[in-house]
């Protein structure tokens, strides 16, 4: 009796993949293409007149939606190889990019000298911009994934792509929403302060005039973070809020391979590729400003580390609960992501509320004293983190060993 070949069920997850990377892909270089094109003719398509570090800062951004556009195309590769039945594929890249740091401080140096003529550097510096944080992104992933087994290169590029494009969007979209509800809140606190109410209308009203000075900025600022629990729910916001959004979407492709048995290793490894690629997105982005470029690209290397390891130890988490049934581990592993994300978002707010000067009254002498050691705190942090990404990557090499000896 002649057997009926079982059909093989059709993978929605990777069908998934392909459809979200080749949206987004054309989505990004199409707004980077349009993008560099208006800016290049100095905004007369638009009608609009930029300055030199404007017109830079735009070239950065649009370089940058374009980098993370061309880097889905692995993602739509190897998910169509699957899509077609071709059998799946070895990403073992990670073994041979140790070499990468050699080349960062070059880099920098080069956007250093680019940044300094506006000339020419204007369109020199998007180059520089997306090789430097290409390099030491993936230098970082070097170090975490540097001689452990290869992984199916469909889901490597999967899970950063969805870390670099889908995770930045949902974190986006959760955050603005809290923050129109947070401030939807506070203006029905004042409601019952008219005082406060009519200083916080003529703030804004001073805010709208073209003849506003930087000076007459920094001082409405201050009296506007004097206002009753404005700095409150500033850090509430920035040191609490964001860092448990972000932590809980991050690692949102682990969230979707849950039911395909990962190990806490696997769990702890895909959640740190996500986290490169979101802070990969962040430092595209967030770091394009052409008038201080050197000072924010060196800055976010600590970001991007803090966000590999707190997105792995999410990772980690997840596959432990869902695989070991290890739920103290998922909720402690949260509680130290949310709280290192924190720290290091405090740290930051804290630092940019020290230099605005007519706020140093209102933190006090040891706010201010505490303020000026914050930038060591955050340089302690980001070296914490990549001490932390090479103890697991040395753990892990050691488990694999113990138990390719005990096999033995």
């Amino acid at each position: 009796m002649n057997q009926v070949p079982q059909r093989k069920k059709f993978d929605w997850l990777t069908a998934g993949q392909f459809g979200f990377s080749l949206l987004a892909s054309l989505l990004l270089i199409g707004s980077s293409v349009v993008g560099i094109l208006v800016m290049s003719l100095g905004g007369s398509l638009a009608g609009l007149a930029v300055t030199e570090n404007q017109l830079g800062s735009a070239l950065l951004f649009s370089a940058g939606l374009g980098f993370a556009g061309f880097l889905m195309i692995p993602s739509i590769y190897f998910s169509g190889r699957r899509l077609f039945g071709k059998p799946p594929r070895t990403s073992k890249i990670w073994q041979r990019s140790g070499w990468l740091i050699f080349s960062v401080p070059i880099l920098i140096y080069l956007g250093h000298i680019s940044q300094a003529n506006s000339s020419w550097g204007n369109f020199i510096l998007p180059f520089i911009h997306i090789l430097t944080n290409g390099a030491a992104i993936f230098w970082l992933l070097n170090r975490v994934k540097r001689k452990l087994p290869g992984e199916s290169a469909q889901r490597f590029w999967g899970v950063f792509g969805s870390g670099l494009t889908f995770a930045p969007l949902i974190s986006l979209v959760v955050e603005i929403l809290i923050l129109v509800l947070l401030g939807i809140l506070w203006w029905m606190l004042l409601q019952n302060q008219p005082g406060q109410k009519q200083e916080f209308l003529n703030l804004i009203n001073r805010l709208q005039q073209s003849s506003v000075t930087p000076a007459i900025l920094e001082s409405s600022i201050s009296r506007l973070l004097e206002s009753p629990g404005v700095v409150g729910v500033i850090f509430v916001y920035i040191a609490v809020i964001i860092p448990l959004v972000e932590e809980l979407i991050k690692p949102i492709a682990v969230w979707f391979l849950l039911g395909r048995n990962l190990s806490p290793r696997e769990g702890f490894l895909l959640g740190a590729v996500a986290g490169a690629g979101y802070a990969l997105f962040e430092n595209l982005t967030i770091a394009a400003d052409a008038g201080i470029w050197t000072f924010v690209v060196i800055s976010r290397l600590g970001t991007a580390a803090i966000h590999i390891l707190t997105t792995a130890l999410v990772g980690w988490g997840l596959a432990s609960a869902s695989t070991e049934k290890r739920y103290a581990r998922l909720l402690m592993s949260v509680i130290a992501s949310v709280s290192l994300h924190g720290v290091w978002n405090g740290l930051n707010i804290l630092t940019a509320l020290a230099e605005i000067s007519s706020f140093q009254p209102t933190l006090g002498s040891f706010g201010t004293y505490f303020a000026s050691y914050a930038p060591v705190g955050l340089v302690i942090l980001a070296l914490g983190a990549l001490l932390g990404l090479f103890w697991a990557n040395s753990r892990f090499q050691r488990a694999i060993m113990s138990q390719v000896n005990q096999d033995k």
